[in-house]
């Protein structure tokens, strides 16, 4: 199991690079047809590959050209056929109304191993809140 560990861990670092490049297609390959999407921002839930392709053309832009992304402690659990893992992510950038933009978020992935390859079945992105007030905590730091 250790291979598809490594595997899916090198799947969420190239994320890094696809979003710096803003490849939405690099990105989308990386999700099952029917995968289910909790995302940070938006609806309460998205579901299919073109969800996520909607929402990746939305995010980039929304954003100048310096969008950026860092991933630290990334953790997966594999198993026959379908995995689990958790990770930590940064965004920085400018948005295009001139916003200054560096927060951490949190993401949970669920993967599951098709005929072509592994696949992203299931993510979950958040930000933390203060429960007391409702505030979201966008300058938290690992």
């Amino acid at each position: 199991m250790s291979d598809v560990v490594e595997h899916l861990t090198g799947l969420i670092r190239d994320r890094i690079a696809a979003v710096r490049a803003r490849d939405v297609e690099a990105l989308a390959e990386q999700f099952a047809e029917d995968v289910v999407i909790f995302d940070a921002v938006g609806r309460l839930r998205d579901q299919g590959r073109g969800a996520e392709v909607s929402r990746l053309e939305t995010w980039f832009g929304s954003y100048q050209d310096d969008l950026g992304l860092g991933i630290r402690d990334i953790e997966i659990v594999a198993g026959d056929g379908v995995a689990f893992g958790h990770y930590l992510f940064r965004v920085t950038g400018t948005m295009v109304d001139g916003t200054e933009v560096s927060m951490w978020l949190r993401a949970t992935v669920g993967f599951r191993e098709f005929e072509d390859g592994w696949r992203i079945v299931h993510e979950h992105s958040s930000v933390p809140f203060d429960g007391a007030t409702g505030e979201v905590l966008v300058g938290l730091e690992p």
